[in-house]
């Protein structure tokens, strides 16, 4: 069968796939198996136990006598399988991996498998369950990114090994029909459930890849301000496109700061949290969200020294960084998901009294809900760290926003978003 790897995953990621698959398989195994390590030495105990009872002796062999010698292999193997894993440890997230990691990842999640097959078929001497195979497979089978074509190997020769030896062990035959049943179950959900995990992990890793991508192009953009306008000329035409592009590109931009970064989604939640409280229609908390996460993409057109500077900005970086409205209405003008919301983006640093930027609007002439995009975008503001000063309790910010009522924020938002979060 073709494996989804073949599909899915583009040719220049396959061997860095593998890599961290194999690191990942190398680790679980190896943490795994110090679990069943420590639980085996119980099994043993009580198995000891049970023949200080009288329920086996060692010179006939039983369903409890042959469970001693199984976990006695369990115990052998695991030992030699931690003993290899610590001869081969990833002493560095970087160090380069070998065949053994692969091989013992691989080895060990066929392994568990299979044995935990065995001992459900010696436990039809002894309580006609197949917990321990269900349990086996099914552990694996989450624990593991195993290739498809490979797990699909080792299950059905457990599987195999499992009819075998039920038919030879077990005399009820209701119980042998409903063990043949669920057993057949068990290992098609156990297939399904590896291969689902494992085409999930390559569109998991796609999807880094793509961000990474993304994040690695923006800052190519901001080396020379000139490329990067010529660039954005570029970018603007696949943005158009989807939307999540152009959220991506703001994200990246605020993962060049730690200070600011995730600072346009908390905004847009307060932004959203302050529309459902004024009961505004869907459609306008749906506009207002979008905007308040484009709010501040004008900013990848402001040079990295202003955006990071420690100290106070002088009057000639301070117009600069004013200009970031503008900017970021016109990157946003050619994108036709946009153009409901470009007034928020404009008007989001205007101030109630009118002196704010950049056209000085007053009161009721700037947008309703850019007013609510200006409330919020202060409180994040207020309560996130900055590289000049630390963050903020929340109770300071609304402090703030009383003091700036009526000047720099609409009364009746202050007053909406004091009221939701339970202010006095």
């Amino acid at each position: 069968m073709l494996s989804p790897f073949r599909k899915l995953l583009p040719e220049q990621y396959k061997q860095e796939f593998f890599d961290e698959i194999t690191r990942h398989n190398f680790i679980r195994s190896r943490n795994l198996a110090r679990v069943l390590f420590f639980l085996n030495i119980f099994f043993l105990v009580f198995d000891i136990i049970n023949y200080q009872e009288g329920l086996w002796d060692w010179d006939t062999l039983s369903g409890y006598s042959a469970l001693f010698y199984l976990h006695l292999f369990l115990g052998l193997v695991i030992s030699v399988f931690l003993l290899m894993s610590w001869v081969n440890r990833l002493k560095t997230d970087d160090q380069n991996l070998t065949r053994w990691h692969s091989f013992l990842g691989t080895y060990f999640s066929s392994f568990i498998i299979v044995f935990s097959s065995c001992i459900s078929i010696n436990d039809q001497l002894l309580h006609n369950q197949i917990t321990v195979f269900i349990l086996g497979s099914i552990i694996i089978a989450a624990n593991n990114y195993i290739k498809p074509l490979i797990s699909l190997i080792t299950f059905a020769i457990a599987w195999v090994l499992f009819m075998i030896g039920i038919s030879y062990l077990q005399t009820d035959l209701d119980v042998l029909k409903g063990n043949y049943i669920n057993g057949t179950i068990l290992m098609v959900f156990a297939w399904f459930l590896s291969y689902t995990l494992y085409k999930m992990k390559i569109q998991d890793f796609i999807s880094q890849k793509t961000i990474q991508q993304k994040t690695k192009e923006v800052e190519e953009y901001n080396n020379d301000l000139i490329v990067t306008n010529n660039r954005l000329e570029e970018s603007l035409q696949a943005l158009d496109e989807s939307q999540n592009v152009i959220f991506s590109l703001a994200s990246a931009l605020e993962s060049k700061d730690t200070y600011t970064r995730g600072h346009s989604e908390r905004v847009a939640n307060y932004a959203l949290q302050l529309a459902q409280a004024l009961k505004l229609s869907v459609p306008e908390q749906q506009t207002v969200w979008r905007a308040a996460q484009l709010h501040d993409i004008g900013k990848i057109g402001i040079p990295d020294s202003i955006l990071n500077k420690p100290g106070k900005l002088n009057n000639k970086e301070w117009e600069i960084m004013r200009s970031h409205p503008e900017m970021g209405e016109t990157i946003c003008s050619t994108l036709s998901f946009a153009r409901d919301f470009l007034p928020l983006i404009r008007h989001h640093h205007e101030r109630f009294d009118g002196t704010g930027y950049p056209d000085a609007l007053r009161g009721e002439t700037i947008p309703f809900l850019a007013r609510i995009i200006t409330v919020a975008d202060a409180v994040d503001a207020i309560t996130s760290q900055r590289s000049y000063r630390p963050s903020r309790t929340i109770d300071y910010a609304l402090e703030e926003l009383l003091k700036g009522k009526g000047s720099q924020f609409d009364p009746i938002i202050v007053q909406a978003f004091i009221e939701l979060f339970n202010y006095s």
